[in-house]
């Protein structure tokens, strides 16, 4: 190992260090405002470290502060052997003339001082740079939703609500008028396979609550991680698939009623059917989205 000799100086809002060269895990430690390090070596925008306790770590060499050069002395010059004593001069001759003092040599320029760089706002973006090196990540202001999730939210939130509303309104006209309303959970979950099937059995409303359930907590995940956002793709394509289903099966029926049943198509589908359709795409489009927002 060779012997520690200081080359830079922690800026003043400090530095993370990391144990390699790697930005996509946690820094190990921060080391502090001020601290001299000596460069070992480097790597791209890494800075491979040592401090003063043989400590060594990786940090980003684009804010180190070199350290400044010790000033140079120059050498005090030997004092001159001394003169020989001249002989006296003879009687009646003139004094010898002075000789002139030798000039001093001029005091070497001390180095400047090293001015520090500006201090970088994060970590995560050097000031000089500009940027971070290349697999740091950059420090996020606390829990940020895009809008991915919140559209995969809403969505599963109308989905789980239309469940308790109505979906089918039936209305025969003949002697007497007569009229009906049924909900999700007036339905058989079996009607989704063959509209002239009995009633009893799981009802159509439980399938509707666990796909509206299903949606949120997708959305909710998908808020922590991208990427997860295909888990509203998924949750929101069955549920999609249980609301066409249902659609075909209420066609089956209007046909097989024929001329006695006047009512249109739309006129018998209610709100419960049109909030779960707009659910199940919000939760489709929220996932996409929030799979578009990780990888940009």
């Amino acid at each position: 190992m060779a012997e520690y000799s200081q080359t830079h100086v922690v800026p003043t809002e400090g530095l993370p260090a990391w144990s390699g060269p790697d930005g996509s895990v946690a820094p190990a430690a921060n080391l502090d405002p001020g601290l001299d390090v000596m460069l070992i070596e480097e790597q791209g925008a890494w800075a491979h470290v040592r401090c003063s306790n043989g400590w060594e770590a990786w940090v980003d060499g684009r804010r180190l502060v070199a350290s400044a050069p010790a000033p140079v002395t120059a050498p005090t010059p030997a004092p001159p052997p001394p003169a020989a004593t001249p002989p006296p001069p003879p009687p009646g001759a003139p004094p010898p003339p002075q000789a002139a003092p030798p000039p001093q040599a001029a005091p070497a320029p001390s180095a400047p001082p090293t001015q520090p760089g500006p201090p970088s706002a994060a970590w995560g973006a050097p000031g000089a740079a500009g940027a971070a090196p290349p697999g740091v990540p950059r420090p996020t202001g606390g829990v940020q939703i895009g809008a991915g999730p919140i559209v995969a939210l809403v969505g599963g939130l109308l989905y789980f609500i239309a469940s308790w509303l109505a979906w089918l309104h039936f209305e025969f006209r003949g002697t007497g008028s007569v009229t009906q309303s049924f909900s999700a959970y007036d339905i058989p979950a079996h009607f989704l396979l063959d509209s002239r099937s009995e009633s009893g059995g799981l009802s159509l409303g439980i399938v509707i609550a666990f796909f509206g359930f299903a949606c949120l907590a997708a959305a909710v995940l998908s808020a922590t991680n991208g990427r997860l956002g295909l888990l509203s793709v998924i949750a929101g394509g069955a549920a999609l698939l249980v609301v066409v289903l249902f659609l075909v099966q209420t066609r089956y029926i209007i046909d097989a009623l024929g001329p006695a049943f006047e009512s249109g198509y739309f006129s018998v589908l209610r709100f419960g059917a049109y909030i779960a359709l707009v659910g199940a795409i919000g939760s489709v489009v929220g996932g996409i989205l929030s799979l578009v927002q990780k990888r940009s």
